[in-house]
């Protein structure tokens, strides 16, 4: 039962993952600049953008996270990639 979920992991939620993390970042990138659009304020769009990027760069890690703990159970393979 252990290698049908180890498997599981490996062909469909690391790539899912990935596809997730892109959508996220693509729609925080869209949300930012709507908001920048509205608000028109240098000081606010400063703020925006700061928030954008620790969120941005939280995603990233969370993911690198994943790529992280199958490289050291060693199944950072091929596939998984």
């Amino acid at each position: 039962m252990q290698q049908y979920i180890n498997i599981f992991v490996e062909v469909c939620l690391i790539p899912i993952l990935a596809v997730l993390t892109k959508f996220i970042i693509d729609w925080l990138n869209a949300k930012r600049e709507q908001i920048k659009e509205t608000t028109k304020s240098d000081i606010a769009d400063h703020y925006i953008d700061l928030i954008y990027d620790t969120v941005r760069r939280c995603v990233i890690a969370t993911n690198q996270t994943y790529v992280e703990t199958l490289k050291k159970e060693n199944r950072f393979t091929a596939e998984a990639q």
